[in-house]
């Protein structure tokens, strides 16, 4: 792969050479013409004119592909807008899995508190659950390279790679730190599953992400527990970074009542637009538990709970992402991802840089032996 990226940008200076000559050469004639030169004209002479000065008379190594990702990206960043970037060809191929549920890894959810990258779950039968990790583990470094300082999304792409190759983590646990090394495998995300909590009539049903075949599953694992006896439920949207709204959409289907609009917002064209889930006759006493990685998606499910009043939301305030992006392919192997409206809740509710506020505030810690915030749901719950 390196080589051929290599064998591209050798085979391809000749041309970047070529069009910076080209654009110069009209630019210098429709100066001799008396043309005024501004706007895009302009700004494409500079783009090209700026890579061949860096590629011809930096002093160092050059990694063409990194300055061509670097400067598409700043065309993006000057927006101002943290959720709208370019996705570069690993950033997009990782954004497309997580989309499909299916990618070469070890099996974990991973989140971040205070502490560092921690392990916020792990997949059942995956590589991980096997090697033993376990929920607030923290992850120190990924194949030597410390994790401090690290996005969550580069941390998670260093984690992945191609299947059946290895990757060393250090994790710290109980103060002491240990290195473990494991063998990726093709794990296949599900995204929703549940089970009933014992000696009760309470379902339990985590969603992890909302992703394609989110609605899917869990209107699969929904009406399992209604045939098992399950009359209320915990929904748990802790550390799900948000995914697809129509998607969203079919979760809420299980448990709002009909024709509930689930979502509202205005497009980039001044459009109106709504999503409005199907919903039930049968809507039985829910709590949502959320915290500070409960984002997007998760949030408008969350906020929607709180506007019907269908039952308490428990946690912490919620992550404040409340804008919908566009990812839009600029060749099949890389994107730009684009903020395209502001959401609203049912209640007309803008969620951007606020959050959902819990009904009933319950901190925890990753390190923490019991789950509060699960043990209060349940607590509400069981209340006569």
């Amino acid at each position: 792969m390196k080589e051929s990226i290599k064998r591209f940008f050798q085979e391809a200076k000749p041309f970047f050479q070529w069009i910076t000559t080209v654009v110069a050469s009209v630019l210098l004639l429709l100066a001799a013409l008396s043309y005024e030169l501004t706007g895009d004209y302009m700004g494409i002479f500079k783009f090209f004119r700026i890579i061949a000065v860096v590629e011809d008379h930096y002093a160092g190594d050059v990694d063409k592909k990194a300055l061509l990702d670097g400067a598409m990206k700043g065309v993006v960043d000057t927006l101002g807008d943290k959720h709208s970037t370019y996705l570069t060809g690993d950033e997009f191929k990782m954004f497309t899995e997580q989309m499909t549920g299916s990618y070469a890894g070890i099996g974990v959810y991973i989140s971040q508190a205070n502490e560092g990258v921690f392990i916020a779950g792990v997949i059942d039968g995956s590589p991980a659950s096997e090697a033993g990790l376990q929920r607030g583990d923290v992850i120190m470094a990924i194949d030597g390279q410390p994790t401090a300082g690290m996005e969550l999304e580069d941390v998670s792409l260093s984690i992945r790679g191609p299947e059946n190759t290895s990757v060393v983590l250090t994790i710290r646990r109980d103060g002491a730190d240990k290195d473990m090394t494991l063998i990726r495998r093709n794990i296949h995300m599900q995204t929703a599953a549940g089970e009933m909590i014992e000696g009760t009539d309470i379902g339990y049903i985590r969603i992890a992400l909302f992703s394609e075949d989110t609605g899917r599953e869990f209107t699969e694992a929904y009406q399992s527990l209604r045939a098992q006896g399950m009359k209320k439920m915990i929904l748990d949207l802790r550390n799900n970074p948000g995914g697809l709204v129509d998607q969203a959409t079919l979760v809420a289907s299980n448990f709002v009542p009909k024709n509930s609009v689930v979502v509202s917002y205005t497009s980039s064209d001044g459009q109106e637009e709504q999503f409005v889930a199907d919903g039930t006759d049968e809507v039985i006493p829910l709590v949502v538990l959320v915290n500070e990685n409960s984002a997007s998606a998760s949030e408008i499910v969350a906020g929607d709970v709180q506007d019907l009043q269908l039952g308490p939301i428990v946690g912490v305030r919620t992550f404040g992402k409340g804008t919908v992006q566009g990812v839009y392919p600029v060749t099949k192997d890389d994107a730009v991802k684009v903020t395209v409206a502001k959401y609203r809740t049912t209640k007309g509710r803008e969620v951007e840089g606020k959050g959902i506020e819990p009904d009933v505030v319950v901190p925890l810690q990753p390190n923490d032996p019991v789950d509060y915030q699960l043990e209060k749901a349940m607590e509400l719950l069981q209340k006569p």
